[in-house]
């Protein structure tokens, strides 16, 4: 298999992004060299650099306007695998109203793809640090309530 397929299939595996994989085909397209002795297709790469991040938490951050609510969590990425498979199970705990209420504020648990969270989490290919990031007003608590999902 060449170069170029090996890079298209890393990316439909999530194991690089969209971006730094176009990087790599333009770097083999710089690199590409004749053959001495019979033309070929195949084209030779050394040490491609992809991006990882080494991220070392999993944090959680609930606040509220008016200091009600403080909550703080960081979570070991080494952890990691064995929330995934508790988030699945989770989720079918939460009460019907509860989850209403969170979907009518926009926010849809059930769309959330965790396990590809935590594949791009330990692989270091997260694009983005930031993974929840939500305001909602709170009636009963009369402030605005922050929950921030991140890594670091």
């Amino acid at each position: 298999m060449n170069e170029q397929l090996k890079i298209l299939e890393m990316i439909e595996k999530g194991q690089i992004t969209a971006a730094e994989g176009m990087e790599l085909l333009e770097a083999l397209g710089n690199t590409k060299e004749p053959s001495e002795t019979k033309e070929t297709n195949e084209i030779s790469v050394t040490n491609p650099v992809i991006k990882k991040s080494q991220y070392k938490f999993l944090k959680i951050k609930v606040s509220s306007d008016n200091k009600t609510v403080n909550v703080n969590v960081n979570v070991p990425l080494g952890l990691i695998t064995t929330l995934g498979e508790v988030a699945g199970k989770v989720m079918t705990h939460i009460p019907p109203d509860a989850r209403t209420k969170m979907e009518s504020k926009g926010v849809y648990i059930s769309d959330i793809d965790f396990q590809e969270i935590i594949s791009q989490l330990l692989n270091g290919t997260l694009d983005d640090p930031s993974i929840v990031d939500v305001e909602a007003w709170d009636e009963d608590s009369q402030s605005m309530i922050r929950v921030k999902i991140y890594v670091e």
